[in-house]
């Protein structure tokens, strides 16, 4: 029966927690990954009267226990997203109850989490986030929420339009994804939105965009170009590899705010996308399971070793 000290919980198709368990390969440690998608290959049993979790796959029983499991990696969103898609009853059921099994493995309440899976439920609410970085006293953009347009939008302005969730939705087996989108005042007056609340934000023109990663108390900044030019609308639309992600210095200021930001959301981790308006940074949201592997290969940011060493160390046990 293998120890286990580390526990990452992911999928098989995450090329961030590759990077991550390469990197506790590399240090020997007695890690278990464990993906969201092969569960029913598994078999697994977690027993109350002793307090143990016992795994097997790929022919190896792993046992973790409350006193073994230092940290776990939780690469995962909280909420499901299956809006549209038709699954059969089998399917609904596996997906339900894993998910909820997913959920009770804050059981390990002595483990340091990155993140736990309650602050990443909290912190996946954009307007819980916004309020959050506003009272710290970070910059936010003018913002409404609703499925009805505020009295001041403006007919020759432009707005930013965003989903409140992530929008992912199939239409006849395609699947199809919806970034924010640069939209004018006077379309969206002859726009009908009655059906789901939208996310409205003032356009930030003549912005820089930064991808900061935060992990414990390690920041990674970079600026987001393309020829050395500041991109127009979501820069996630853009071919990542055709981008340019220069090291930056935050002012210590910024740092500070960020810093306590992550304290407000109780997070170890965060993908955080800033604006940079003149000589105002402005906050424009937190993904507490955000992307970052693409940094590693394309900037050479070592976000992975980061991670491993908050693991190590124990890092905030912020729920135990």
């Amino acid at each position: 029966m293998n120890e286990v000290n580390q526990l990452v919980l992911s999928s098989t198709i995450d090329y961030s927690t590759d990077l991550v368990c390469a990197e506790l390969k590399k240090r020997g440690l007695n890690y278990l990954r464990v993906n969201r998608d092969l569960f029913p290959e598994y078999e697994i049993t977690y027993t109350l009267q002793d307090n143990t979790l016992r795994i097997k796959l790929g022919g190896s029983w792993y046992l973790l226990t409350l006193e073994s499991v230092r940290s776990v990696y939780f690469r995962a969103p909280v909420f499901l997203r299956t809006t549209g898609k038709f699954f059969g009853i089998e399917e609904q059921l596996k997906r339900s109850q894993w998910s909820s099994f997913i959920r009770n493995l804050i059981v390990f309440d002595r483990a340091s989490w990155i993140n736990h899976p309650v602050a990443t439920y909290q912190a996946e609410n954009k307007l819980y986030q916004l309020k959050i970085a506003q009272r710290i006293g970070i910059a936010v953009p003018e913002t409404y929420v609703g499925n009805t347009l505020p009295q001041s939008i403006v007919p020759d302005r432009i707005y930013i339009v965003k989903s409140l969730d992530t929008a992912l939705f199939y239409n006849d087996g395609k699947e199809m994804f919806t970034y924010s989108t640069m939209v004018s005042g006077e379309e969206l007056l002859h726009s009908e939105i009655k059906a789901a609340p939208i996310f409205i934000q003032e356009y930030l023109s003549k912005k820089i965009d930064f991808r900061v990663t935060v992990v414990g108390d390690s920041i990674f900044a970079v600026s987001i170009t393309r020829n050395g030019k500041a991109l127009v609308g979501d820069w996630r639309m853009s071919d990542k590899d055709n981008l340019e992600y220069i090291p930056i210095e935050l002012p210590q200021t910024v740092k500070k705010q960020i810093f306590e930001l992550m304290r407000c959301l109780n997070l170890s981790f965060g993908g955080i996308d800033l604006a940079l308006v003149g000589n105002t940074y402005y906050f424009i949201e937190v993904n507490p399971t955000g992307e970052w592997g693409w940094l590693a290969t394309c900037a050479g940011i070592p976000i992975d070793k980061a991670i491993v060493d908050f693991m190590v160390a124990g890092g905030r046990n912020i729920y135990g």
